[in-house]
């Protein structure tokens, strides 16, 4: 079998590989910025440290940012973790399991109810993602559905289903795969790059999502409409019901990305007017994972750079010692020495715990700055809320005085109607008393 690729690297050349992968996928990393989607997936790595990922998005929003010329750009994060089991974990809120993944046209792939976090650029999305990585559930069927032997591809939301979704779905693909030959089975191995190689010679047209919210709400509410009508026409049936759900999981989907302010509505979309906007309030937790996360990786560089330097001073003392066993030196010249090198030390040490305190005074006016963002928006909810029950209570208080008004405008005209009858009786009771006299 004849197979034909980019280029083969031994297992010597790993991060040659990745670094000749992010160069080659740089420019189509920056169409992101423009509204396409870029799926790049990787085989072979599971058991090793996630750099390749950091790297990544440090492209990517170097490449996606430099695309708009204005300062005011919001960028979010997610994370989720897919496990082989098909359990989907949010990596931004522990605890948070079981989501799920649909495809909502003309969105694409979506995880359900996932967390966003606001990143300012590729360094803070780093490191967050190498806080909330996890350690397990990073292996990857890619040769399964390659070779198309992969179980569970047509059903919905599992891995399998996922990972043939985005190598054929609307996005730019890029594979990265490291083989084992003595490791893996060779026929599925075979099978896999005649898959790729497959892969590789098709073309496929991937097209930028861009599309009006509004619309796609009032078709999907139509849908809806149409399914319920159906529902109460014929009789209930399981698919039926099916349909109704997974509608509306998608018209809360559609209205979820709608009313997000960071989504905003491409040029010549039609929007409707919106009235008086709730700010929406900042995730705290989240913040403050993202900045325990940058002063970890700032502990952990100056530990390094400490670490280094006693490996150098004690080189220097090693060294010291052969140079005293061939030439006598004063004692007062070693006290010095080692003098220097300890404050050289101490300097350090310093200089890393003064960083340190900066960041973390940095950190304090930002989430100072949150809590207030938080604050506001907080009491803005509560002031709508009190405005909308204050305009309910003011309509049912209208309501009422009508009904009342109504109820007395109807007792006076029964009392004069009443009355009136009284009036009649008693001239005709006059006049029959006059009668039989």
């Amino acid at each position: 079998q004849c197979f034909t690729f980019d280029r083969v690297l031994g297992p010597a050349a790993a991060q040659e590989a990745e670094q000749e992968l992010l160069a080659r996928v740089q420019s189509t990393l920056a169409s992101v910025g423009q509204g396409y989607s870029v799926a790049l997936l990787l085989q072979g790595r599971e058991t090793e440290a996630p750099r390749f990922v950091p790297q990544l998005l440090q492209v990517l929003f170097e490449e996606a940012l430099s695309l708009h010329h204005s300062d005011h750009v919001l960028s979010t994060l997610s994370l989720v973790q897919i496990s082989s089991s098909g359990r989907i974990q949010d990596l931004l809120s522990p605890g948070v399991e079981d989501l799920s993944v649909l495809d909502v046209a003309p969105l694409g792939l979506v995880v359900e109810h996932a967390s966003e976090v606001e990143v300012s650029d590729g360094r803070a999305a780093s490191e967050l993602y190498l806080q909330a990585a996890g350690a397990e559930g990073r292996d990857c069927p890619l040769l399964q559905v390659l070779a198309g032997e992969a179980v569970g591809e047509k059903v919905e939301g599992s891995l399998p289903w996922i990972v043939s979704w985005l190598l054929e779905g609307n996005n730019y693909s890029g594979l990265l795969i490291r083989l084992d030959p003595q490791g893996s089975c060779l026929r599925l191995l075979q099978a896999a790059l005649i898959g790729a190689s497959g892969r590789r010679m098709q073309m496929k047209e991937v097209r930028p999502t861009w599309w009006d919210s509004v619309a796609e709400a009032r078709a999907r509410r139509a849908n809806l409409k149409t399914l319920r009508l159906n529902l109460f026409g014929d009789t209930l049936t399981d698919s039926g019901l099916s349909q109704l759900g997974r509608a509306l999981r998608e018209l809360q989907v559609i209205k979820a990305w709608s009313q997000c302010p960071r989504r905003q509505t491409p040029k010549g979309a039609r929007a409707e007017a919106v009235g008086f906007s709730e700010p929406q309030a900042p995730n705290v937790t989240l913040q403050l994972l993202l900045a325990q996360a940058r002063r970890q990786r700032l502990r952990e560089q100056h530990q390094i750079w400490i670490q280094e330097e006693l490996k150098h001073l004690k080189q220097e003392e090693v060294a010291g010692e052969h140079v005293k066993d061939l030439v006598t030196e004063e004692e007062t010249c070693e006290e010095r020495q080692r003098w220097h090198q300890e404050l050289r030390v101490l300097r350090l040490q310093v200089e890393a715990l003064q960083a340190e305190r900066d960041i973390a005074e940095e950190d304090l006016a930002a989430f100072y700055d949150l809590y207030v963002q938080a604050t506001r928006a907080q009491t803005c909810h509560i002031l709508q809320v009190f405005r909308a029950w204050q305009r309910l209570r003011e309509e049912h208080a209208m309501t009422t005085e009508h009904h009342h008004r109504s109820l007395l405008a109807g007792v006076l005209q029964d009392t004069i109607d009443l009355a009136s009858q009284n009036q009649e009786l008693q001239v005709q009771n006059q006049q029959l008393q006059q009668g039989a006299v």
